[in-house]
């Protein structure tokens, strides 16, 4: 998790796609706890986030909800996997966790736009390419890091976000139990 998503948002050729969707999105501010995407439901639009922050969630088989992620500010939210095979539904539930600001592009002009040249189709490829990048070093975090190290590149990534999410959210992102991360905030406060 170190530097979370930040890597994936200031890839070099991924500026030129930040300028297309600001360009050419549509802008909304989201309301904390409005919906981007709804797990199950077609989502066919990806988003820069000019400042804000979205959540990820998703609804297992029992019923319960896994926080799976998170989108900071100046950085790309959407569904990969939708953006791979469009007619798929949302495979999670995207939502504001406080007031946040995007610009919003339908995945068809997105796939115009990758479609233009070879320069564009390299800026997806690149694309797929931190986003796969960016869920393997996450997927080795989880099995390598500690509890502890996790919270800390949490924190890191977004020293204020214990003020956005609730520490059960926070656990839910760290697989443990809101007793453990309290454990780990009593022992960095000595």
């Amino acid at each position: 998790m170190e530097q979370f998503n930040l890597q994936f948002a200031n890839h070099s050729k991924l500026e030129q796609l930040k300028l297309f969707i600001l360009e050419h999105g549509t802008y909304i501010e989201l309301k904390k706890g409005e919906q981007f995407s709804i797990q199950g439901k077609m989502n066919c639009r990806g988003a820069y986030i000019e400042n804000g922050l979205l959540r990820y969630t998703r609804v297992d088989e029992r019923g319960n909800i896994h926080i799976v992620g998170y989108t900071f500010s100046e950085e790309f939210a959407g569904s990969l996997c939708t953006l791979i095979e469009p007619n798929q539904p949302s495979l999670v539930t995207i939502e504001a966790v406080c007031d946040s600001k995007i610009y919003y592009l339908p995945y068809s002009k997105l796939e115009d736009f990758f479609a233009t040249n070879a320069e564009t189709v390299q800026i997806k490829c690149a694309l797929v390419e931190q986003s796969y990048s960016l869920m393997y070093h996450r997927l080795l975090d989880m099995y390598c890091k500690t509890t502890e190290e996790l919270y800390l590149d949490l924190l890191n990534r977004c020293p204020d976000i214990q003020e956005y999410i609730t520490l059960k959210e926070i656990a839910s992102f760290l697989q443990v139990t809101p007793e453990t991360v309290s454990r780990i905030r009593r022992k960095l406060k000595k």
